[in-house]
């Protein structure tokens, strides 16, 4: 019977490689609950994308890992009918778990077994940049990509500690850039630090700092910060980390359930969910639901 059937896909270097001497009890809280139980080992982030798009055959796909993880497994899912495709579930082990936060999950992994094991799912909001699908948010600009230049070692070393010092050293060679776009009649052009676009609540550790950001209501939150000079630039950054963007009127922000088209005045990498995602030109747009059990 499908429906009883789990695949735990795991990411070994994930979050202090905390899951590994808990593999036995994760295995043991499945099976208690009456599932049977297929164990894969993730070699890479791409054989995490690889196994979820192949996993057809089970009803429930438990990805213990980070939020990079997630998003590999998302886009692996989405590649799948709906009719076949697994419920996903969550074991939080990375380092800032922005999705497991938004989903209140807990970070305890026993606990976090509890929670899939009683089945309780949600259809959520995906969002997307080009032909990539993402969870929890589409970045460009400042700070953004240090997830994917923080070395694994170290990230399971300092934790969330390591992004902050990554990102500080970014700062003497990072260069403001262009963005260009309609949205709702009105033409933007902007000098930019940051491009953002969220779909949940909490962004690399960051908690609430897109407030009202929700999984569940078919729009993404986008928000700009302009360049304005370093000096007012780091001001405006500090104001987001500390929730206070609403104070400054430089700062941009919406909500939208459009299509984006965003040009940029000189190729731009993107960041999904703490990923490598397109370079620009990029089409912004919400992505099909998927369902998770919280």
């Amino acid at each position: 019977m499908k429906g009883k059937r789990l695949r735990l896909v795991y990411n070994p270097n994930a979050g202090r490689c905390k899951l590994i001497g808990q593999l036995d009890t994760v295995i043991r809280i499945f099976q208690e609950s009456g599932y049977e139980v297929s164990v894969h080992r993730a070699a890479s982030p791409q054989d995490i994308e690889q196994i979820t798009s192949q996993s057809t055959d089970v009803g429930q796909l438990v990805i213990a890992g980070g939020d990079g993880s997630i998003h590999q497994a998302v886009n692996g899912l989405l590649n799948i009918s709906p009719e076949l495709r697994p419920v996903l579930g969550i074991l939080p082990v990375g380092t800032a778990n922005d999705l497991a936060y938004t989903l209140h999950l807990p970070l305890s992994i026993p606990e976090a077994c509890e929670v899939i094991a009683k089945g309780k799912t949600m259809d959520i909001d995906t969002g997307m940049v080009n032909d990539r699908y993402f969870i929890n948010v589409a970045s460009a600009g400042l700070l953004t990509d240090v997830s994917q230049k923080v070395d694994t070692r170290v990230k399971n070393t300092l934790g969330q500690l390591a992004y902050f010092l990554k990102g500080l050293e970014t700062l003497p060679s990072f260069r403001p850039f262009r963005v260009e776009f309609e949205h709702d009649g009105k033409h933007y052009a902007e000098e930019v630090v940051l491009f953002m676009v969220a779909n949940g609540l909490s962004v690399g550790g960051l908690r609430q700092l897109v407030p009202r950001a929700s999984l569940t209501d078919g729009k993404l939150d986008v928000l700009l910060v302009p360049s304005a000079g370093w000096p007012e630039t780091i001001r405006l950054l500090l104001s987001i980390l500390r929730g206070e963007k609403t104070d400054s009127e430089k700062i941009i922000e919406f909500q939208t359930a459009v299509e984006l088209t965003i040009r940029t005045d000189r190729p731009i990498c993107s960041d999904l969910d703490g990923e490598s995602g397109p370079e620009s030109t990029w089409h912004i747009k919400t992505g099909p639901k998927i369902s998770v059990l919280y």
